[in-house]
């Protein structure tokens, strides 16, 4: 399974991912994972954009590993 490691920026929920693009995590939608093709409300969504393109997707909480003071969300 592909997994992106997300590190925090100066804004608040705005993250850099390590494959380039960045992540905003989404609250309150029922989507399907454009990686998976499963239903990420339970994992949580994560918005994914490559900056300067209009490559966008939802990313769910599986692919999404943070690393912050030894805290990781991953399933």
């Amino acid at each position: 399974m592909k997994t992106v490691t997300l590190m925090e920026t100066e804004a608040i929920d705005f993250f850099a991912g390590s494959d380039g693009a960045y992540y905003t995590p989404i609250v309150g939608v029922e989507a399907r994972c454009s990686w998976c093709a499963q239903w990420g409300h339970p994992a949580g969504l994560y918005h994914r954009q490559v900056l300067f393109t209009r490559r966008a997707a939802l990313v769910c909480g599986r692919h999404v590993r943070r690393e912050r003071e030894g805290w990781q969300e991953t399933v």
